[in-house]
C-alpha cells in the first residue's frame, strides 16, 4: 500500500499519512459492523482513492510559482531525473489510468487490478495497453525513452 501511495503522490511522508488514513478508515468500517469480503482489493482501492483525493486537493491549491519552481529544478542524479520524468508523465494520466499502471507495476494480476479498480476484467488488458502507449508517447515527446 505504501509503495502504491508513494508512486501516486511522489512523497514518502504523504504516502505514510495516506496509508495510516486508510487503516483508520478500515478500523472505523469494521467497528460499524461492515463486512469486507476482499480485504486486499479493498485496501488497494481505498489507498488509490485517498491518493486521488489528495492529488485533487493539491491541484486546487497549487500556485503558478510552485509549478515554475518544480520545472526549474536542475541537475538531478540520473535515477532521480528518470523518476521525475516518469512521475511527470504519470501525473498527466487520468486517475483511473494512473491507478491501473501503478497496480500493474506492483505486479498485480489483471484479476486483482479489476477487483481493486472496479473495471471489468475483460477491459483491463486493452485499457492498460492504451495507457502504456499514451505514456510511451508522452515520454518520447519529452525525448526520453525507457529502452
Amino acid at each position: 500500500m505504501f509503495r502504491i501511495a508513494k508512486k501516486m503522490v511522489s512523497d514518502s511522508d504523504i504516502a505514510s499519512d495516506i496509508v495510516q488514513d486508510v487503516f483508520i478508515y478500515l478500523f472505523d468500517k469494521l467497528n460499524t459492523g461492515n463486512i469486507i469480503v476482499h480485504l486486499n482489493s479493498w485496501l488497494y482501492r481505498a489507498t488509490i482513492n485517498k491518493c486521488i483525493d489528495y492529488l485533487r486537493n493539491q491541484k486546487r491549491f497549487q500556485t503558478i510559482e510552485s509549478l515554475n519552481d518544480a520545472k526549474l529544478e536542475e541537475e538531478l542524479v540520473d535515477r532521480q531525473e528518470t523518476t521525475a520524468i516518469i512521475n511527470r508523465a504519470l501525473s498527466k494520466l487520468k486517475p483511473q489510468e494512473k491507478s491501473i499502471v501503478v497496480l500493474y507495476s506492483e505486479g498485480l494480476s489483471y484479476n486483482e487490478i479489476a477487483e481493486a479498480t472496479g473495471i471489468k476484467f475483460s477491459s483491463i488488458g486493452k485499457t492498460l495497453q492504451r495507457t502504456l502507449e499514451k505514456l510511451e508517447k508522452d515520454l518520447k515527446d519529452q525525448r526520453y525513452e525507457l529502452y
